[in-house]
């Protein structure tokens, strides 16, 4: 065993370290004085470093180590760091996350702290001797502030004789411990645990899990030979061993701020953390891959059970309907499960848009002042890996174009700064994501203008524009209302790439614009895309499924007329004429048939009624993907295995023709 055995959770855990650092430091730009953040800020530098010295990564352990005697500044300022200070630290996150991604790629950091470590150690002013003695003798009095008269609870791990690397189990032991209570001290400390070699680790916690938790916990860890726990006792009496280790905790010199500082207020939690400081010790890691895989097994099973329900139903063998319905509801709990596995709250995309915010702002001369709104809202991970970019367009856009600068918002009596909004909300099987300002809104005749410049509508049309057509042009190919491009928005190419990818998802985005008092971008999106409620229909003997939320009727033929107009089939309806197209046709592309039915679907353009021979009713399918030469030609999404075998195709619906062959319509009014 070496420590490429142990890369995959590194760079797991370094990328959600990264991320939860860039959080924390923006948020502590804005409150200077939440302790919480601080402490939370100082327990993920601990783990960064220790994890990166322990993997052989020292660029990154150097710089994390730098970075470290900055942060101490946070715990000695009440009124935080400077803006200059803050920014070299996101410099620094910045360079961190470029080593984690070479590390991914090729093993190899490629990271040059010197430049970095220096502007770092610009900002700090170290201690001189006579402080560093001084600070050694106050250590006692610092550890009792820490215990607060808290009792503590010994811990003792013994590793395994045989254990490989007693360095990054010592390691993964201590994070554990930190989540079982507040790791006051511990021998291996922070400092040296990289370069243990024993096999006998102690620590200390206060408030700390029962003992039953505790053992099971750290035992989980892997290369444990045994776990005592003792009783807790407060620090004066029964634990005068816990002063020593706890002295030997603290007693690294610590950096001199640069300037004077007041007492620091006591932290309600000190220590060192530990990989997965922030999750639960009774958490594990899953390879997405092995999801795919249950997911896909889960489907073949649904597919079976439907078989053997068709099979049962035929036979008369006692007791076996009764048997049928227990495994059915057995099977169903267990797609349940299974399907809730994959989900994932959408706080893991909506954590990246603080430092997006602020530095997007701040290049753009705005004062914005940004609000997460439901980031608990749960979605299916391959829905999550896919909505960062749409959403990363949508706020530039808001920023760029929406939001007014300062000065033109005072004139208009609006406050100073900006209100940006990104929000999630399920609603049925669906999730609601928006993007919401208070800027200036869309202006209908700017978008009219240059859509005329860019030959997308003539000058009359122009003439007649409202502002909900003029926010659907925003979504043409190409279309940009500035005149100078940068780097931030104006080349064209984002309103209609946030709507292709989009309903790449199945989903749908909308605007919605008042002017003079904001936009909100919308976009719908199914809670998962593995499995989908859907009208299964036929033509010609062959399996189509619409997805059931782009259905909005269905109705026989003979009970309506249809007419020619241009050249095409035309369905009239009571309150409005639809397009008629062949089902088997527009998604197939094969030749025109008749058909007895007519099903609504919502369109990429408006609603489409869809010609089919029959009506087989809602099905809930489990969807897999198709080859790229077939989904890439034809108006399906995906397909589905059926109970009989067959595969039915997924419909599309975004990628219906706008125009297809007529549609033979000799329609028999029974239903099959």
């Amino acid at each position: 065993m070496d420590a490429s055995d142990y890369l995959p959770l590194f760079l797991a855990e370094s990328e959600e370290h990264l991320q939860a650092l860039n959080l924390a430091v923006v948020r502590i730009e804005e409150q200077p004085d939440d302790r919480e953040t601080i402490n939370e800020i100082f327990r993920i530098a601990h783990s960064m470093k220790g994890m990166s010295a322990t993997m052989g990564f020292e660029g990154m352990a150097a710089l994390t180590h730098e970075m470290e005697d900055v942060f101490e500044l946070l715990r000695q300022r009440e009124r935080g760091l400077g803006r200059t200070a803050i920014d070299v630290l996101l410099q620094c996150l910045d360079a961190l996350s470029g080593a984690v991604e070479s590390i991914a790629a090729d093993g190899q950091e490629r990271l040059d702290p010197a430049p970095l470590r220096e502007q770092l150690q610009g900002l700090v002013r170290r201690r001189s001797p006579e402080q560093q003695a001084a600070l050694a003798g106050t250590t006692d009095r610092v550890l009792r502030r820490r215990a607060a008269g808290r009792p503590l609870t010994p811990v003792v791990v013994h590793l395994d004789d045989e254990v490989a690397m007693p360095a990054v189990r010592a390691f993964m032991a201590l994070g554990v411990l930190a989540d079982c209570g507040e790791l006051v001290g511990s021998r291996p400390d922070e400092a040296t645990v990289e370069t243990f070699e024993g096999r006998r680790i102690e620590a200390w916690l206060a408030d700390a899990h029962d003992a039953a938790a505790i053992d099971a916990a750290v035992r989980a860890v892997g290369d444990i030979a045994a776990v005592e726990v003792g009783d807790a006792a407060p620090l004066d009496d029964g634990a005068p061993a816990a002063a020593a280790a706890m002295a030997a905790a603290v007693a690294a010199a610590e950096p001199a701020p640069a300037e004077p500082a007041t007492e620091p207020a006591p932290a309600t939690a000190a220590g060192s953390g530990g990989p997965g400081h922030h999750r639960s010790a009774g958490t594990v890691r899953v390879d997405a891959e092995r999801l795919d895989a249950l997911m896909h097994h889960m489907g073949e099973l649904v597919v079976q059970r439907t078989l053997v329900e068709s099979l049962v139903a035929q036979a008369t063998v006692p007791g076996l309907s009764e048997a049928m319905g227990d495994l059915t509801r057995i099977s169903q709990s267990l797609q349940a499960m299974v399907m809730q596995v994959r989900m994932m709250p959408v706080e893991a995309v909506f954590l990246r848009f603080p430092r997006l915010v602020r530095d997007l702002s701040s290049k753009l001369g705005k004062q914005v002042e940004l609000t997460l709104v439901g980031a608990e809202t749960e979605l299916d991970r391959t829905v999550i890996d896919a909505l960062g970019d749409p959403l990363v367009h949508l706020v530039r856009n808001a920023l760029d174009h929406g939001l007014e600068w300062p000065e033109e918002r005072i004139a208009g009596g609006k406050p100073e700064t900006g209100a940006l909004e990104i929000s999630a909300v399920q609603a049925g099987g669906n999730v609601i994501i928006g993007v919401r300002d208070d800027g200036r809104g869309v202006d209908a005749e700017r978008v009219a203008a240059k859509a005329v410049e860019r030959g997308l509508i003539t000058p009359e049309q122009a003439a007649a524009i409202d502002t909900t057509r003029a926010t659907e042009l925003l979504f043409a190919p190409g279309f940009s209302t500035v005149d100078q491009t940068s780097d931030i928005s104006g080349r064209g190419v984002g309103m209609d790439a946030v709507r292709a990818a989009v309903r790449g998802l199945g989903g749908d985005v909308t605007l919605h614009s008042e002017p003079g008092r904001g936009t909100t971008a919308q976009i719908r999106l199914p809670l998962t895309l593995a499995i989908v409620n859907a009208l299964l229909i036929e033509t010609s003997d062959r399996p189509l499924a619409i997805p059931l939320d782009r259905v909005e009727t269905t109705l026989a033929l003979a009970d309506h007329p249809v007419r020619s107009a241009a050249g095409r089939q035309m369905l009239v309806l009571r309150d409005r004429v639809l397009p008629l197209l062949d089902a088997g046709a527009a998604v197939e592309g094969d030749g025109c048939r008749a058909g007895a039915f007519a099903v609504v679907v919502r369109g990429p353009r408006g609603s489409i009624a869809l010609v089919v021979d029959r009506l087989v009713g809602q099905r809930e399918l489990v969807t897999r993907p198709l080859p790229a030469q077939v989904g890439g030609k034809t108006a399906v999404s995906s397909g589905a295995v059926l109970a009989d075998g067959r595969i039915a195709l997924i419909v599309d619906c975004d990628a219906l023709p706008s125009d297809a062959p007529a549609v033979a319509t000799t329609p028999t009014p029974a239903l099959v």
